[in-house]
């Protein structure tokens, strides 16, 4: 198991801080990315993520845990005023 920490961050002049990020986020999982359980916990404009991913590599882990940020990007519209930090 790979311990994968992200952070998301939200744009200027949005003002709302999202209540349930980790549910938010465990809903774009798949079977196929291998996350097991995510925490993360929303701050002043950021949020940050931790995902517990079963992997045979870092790399991989980091991908998986990656598009799972994305496809919440993406599809949710809780996320829409958000952004993944490189």
């Amino acid at each position: 198991m790979h311990m994968i920490t992200m952070r998301l961050v939200r744009s200027p002049g949005v003002l709302k801080d999202l209540e349930t990020p980790s549910a938010v986020l465990m809903a774009q999982c798949t079977p196929a990315d291998g996350v097991e359980h995510v925490w993360a916990r929303s701050r002043q404009g950021h949020i940050d993520v931790v995902f517990f991913v079963l992997s045979g590599c870092e790399a991989e882990a980091l991908l998986a845990a990656r598009a799972v940020c994305e496809r919440a990007l993406s599809h949710e519209p809780a996320f829409a005023s958000w952004r993944l930090t490189d």
